[in-house]
């Protein structure tokens, strides 16, 4: 039985003995009796990679490899063979099998220093452990000069391991892109995403953040950094995702800081943010309307807190008397034409 799972083959005879072989030396790894009674069906697993079998009084049994143990094993229990090393090596960079940690290294190790940086790549990414992607080995490849006419060893490094280890850590992905973005190369970043091959964080996000909000804010989603979400969706004028994401995530954002921010730059939109927090995900507001009138009149914004407040106290209920006295009190002081259409409209009776 072919186990394609682990690059073993098993046979079992007969007479109850079990026989392993590497496939790619045809070494026999295994050879062990596991039945006193005589076999007489067998088949392979799917599931497991190894096989099941039965003997002639029906117990059924089954036999796999011990993927934690295979390569020490292989290194350390088959001293007759003299390939062991090699054959234990094979196993662990094709299949992931832990155990080899120290040949990784060596070998890595000689290829670096021979030039072969691509080699010395494909070590780190095959390497299960992850002991050699570190930020030592990083910096051994950025330490590296280009040669003229060819790729900067620091590029080999990360394409191989684009191609051969699957996604990044957070540190590779920070290192890979930084150069990406002085590069205005935006459409690797999507490509790189799109396949998950980034792992998206926050300093990435702030990374990406100069090419664009929205770019910025896929990986803060993606990184769960709620404030940096809530800031994007300001940023970009998606208000009423503000209160969708707050409710979705049950994150108590610092609404306060974000307005203060936002009148800085912009004191309408600023405004409008006001609005929707205080209506807020099924009518719950999320800040103290009381908090919103004194971050904007402490900017002096009388124009932007009577929008808020004529918005906020249209239901005229008796309990916010003091507020519509509040937004009666500060207009007939700066504003007495605004106090004067206000009261014409009589939509407020509890001042």
């Amino acid at each position: 039985h072919l186990s394609e799972k682990h690059g073993v083959v098993f046979m079992i005879t007969k007479a109850g003995y079990l026989f392993m072989f590497d496939v790619a030396t045809a070494t026999m790894l295994v050879r062990s009796r596991i039945s006193q009674d005589s076999i007489f069906i067998s088949t392979y697993s799917v599931s497991s990679g190894g096989c099941i079998f039965v003997n002639r009084k029906g117990a059924v049994m089954s036999v796999k490899v011990n993927e934690a143990n295979i390569v020490n094993y292989v290194m350390n229990n088959l001293v007759q063979l003299p390939n062991r090393q090699e054959i234990a090596f094979m196993m662990a960079r094709r299949f992931g099998f832990p155990g080899a940690e120290e040949l990784f290294q060596r070998q890595f190790a000689t290829f670096f220093a021979s030039g072969d940086y691509k080699n010395a790549a494909l070590m780190a990414a095959q390497c299960k452990s992850g002991s050699l992607r570190s930020p030592q080995t990083i910096q051994q490849f950025k330490s590296i000069a280009a040669q003229p006419g060819q790729s900067s060893p620091i590029l080999t490094y990360f394409s191989t391991l684009l191609e051969h280890g699957g996604k990044l850590n957070v540190m590779e992905s920070v290192e890979l892109v930084r150069p990406v973005v002085q590069q205005q190369r935006r459409e690797l970043i999507e490509k790189w995403l799109k396949e998950d091959k980034l792992e998206c964080s926050e300093e990435l996000g702030d990374i990406v953040k100069p090419l664009e909000t929205k770019f910025a804010l896929s990986i803060y989603l993606r990184a769960n950094c709620h404030q940096k979400v809530i800031a994007c969706f300001v940023e970009t004028g998606q208000f009423e995702q503000v209160s969708a994401y707050a409710k979705k995530t049950g994150y108590q954002a610092d609404y306060s800081a974000l307005l203060q921010s936002m009148l800085m730059t912009s004191p309408e939109q600023a405004a409008n943010f006001a609005k929707g927090l205080l209506e807020g995900p099924n009518g719950a507001p999320l800040i103290d309307i009381n908090q919103v009138v004194k971050i904007f009149m402490e900017q002096n914004r009388l124009q932007e807190t009577t929008s808020i407040l004529l918005e906020a106290l249209k239901a005229n209920r008796p309990d916010q008397s003091q507020l519509q006295t509040q937004l009666l009190a500060m207009n007939l002081q700066q504003a007495p034409k605004v106090a004067e259409a206000i009261l014409q409209m009589n939509m407020l009776t509890h001042y």
